[in-house]
């Protein structure tokens, strides 16, 4: 582990915001986030170096074992639809183009993405494991490494995207500066990350799906995402709660349960209705008017780099 400033105005001033284990994985020892006195950003400190970065993503990670392929049909219908939205809202800014999708994972969003028509895509992942399952079981471009290992060309993608990667960047204002090298001109970017600012995080407190401590390095509000991307010279365009609010929501609440009800046939049964589409169903209204005040718990901002 290892003492770090902050990643956002590297002032090395703060308070301590939320001390909490592994509530995902259960590695060992307790996680300290601290918010920033000058500028406001939560971040982990000390976190781990480098060197142990690795040991934080096995290769059961879940996002490297969710795949579109080893879901049902119904499960496949769903998770299609919701990359269809990803890739639509895309579309509202760059009818068609090269794109590049940082921490691609196994790869299904760059799978749906390439069959709309005027698309070329790439992707880059820090994981061989699930960068091979990309190219070996969906035939697709996918480098291995960092973004700033793999020495991209400059200006040559129109659309770069980060959807919950940005979180887990150690240095998130160098990627930036990484990012608005690759981008074309009025290239956008666009980044989904855990909102600080959620009715989820106020409600679920230290059970909050958004902290996933020790893999997320830094946790955004709308304000520190602005001061971020602005940095680096980058036009915020717009913003919103995109996807993902009722799995969020049923993530953290799994989480307080496991801290308050014992393991067995009970507590089995309330994972699974929190998860059920019917409760899914029955919370629509709710998350439906959460993800138009932007108060849910993903938040995704698009940006222009300016010419």
């Amino acid at each position: 582990m290892e003492h770090v400033n902050c990643p956002s105005c590297q002032a090395d001033d703060y308070g301590v915001h939320l001390v909490r284990g592994d509530l995902s994985l259960g590695q060992a020892g307790e996680f300290r986030l601290v918010r920033c006195h000058r500028c406001g950003l939560v971040y982990l400190n000390p976190r781990p170096t480098r060197q142990e970065l690795a040991a934080l993503y096995p290769d059961e990670y879940d996002q490297y074992t969710e795949t579109l392929a080893r879901s049902s049909r119904l499960a496949r219908w769903d998770r299609r639809y919701g990359l269809r939205k990803r890739c639509q809202a895309i579309r509202r800014y760059k009818p068609a183009g090269r794109l590049l999708d940082v921490g691609c994972a196994t790869g299904d969003f760059l799978d749906v993405m390439r069959e709309i028509p005027g698309w070329q895509v790439t992707g880059v992942e820090l994981s061989a494991h699930a960068a091979e399952y990309a190219r070996a079981e969906l035939g697709l471009d996918v480098l291995v490494g960092t973004l700033e290992e793999n020495l991209l060309a400059d200006a040559s993608f129109d659309v770069v995207t980060l959807w919950n990667v940005f979180e887990h960047l150690p240095d998130p204002l160098a990627t930036l500066c990484e990012i608005h090298r690759i981008l074309k001109p009025g290239g956008l970017l666009v980044i989904n990350t855990p909102n600080l600012d959620s009715l989820d995080a106020r409600l679920y407190g230290p059970y909050w799906i958004g902290y996933e401590l020790p893999r997320h390095f830094c946790v955004f509000s709308y304000h520190t995402l602005h001061i971020m991307v602005n940095k680096v010279g980058f036009h915020m365009v717009d913003a919103r709660c995109l996807y993902g609010s009722h799995a969020a929501a049923a993530s953290s609440i799994r989480f307080w349960l496991r801290a308050h009800v014992s393991a067995g046939r009970r507590r089995d049964m309330l994972e699974g209705v929190l998860f059920s589409r019917v409760v899914r169903l029955l919370t629509m209204p709710y998350f439906f008017a959460a993800d138009r005040m932007r108060l849910s718990t993903a938040l995704t901002i698009f940006c222009v780099k300016a010419n």
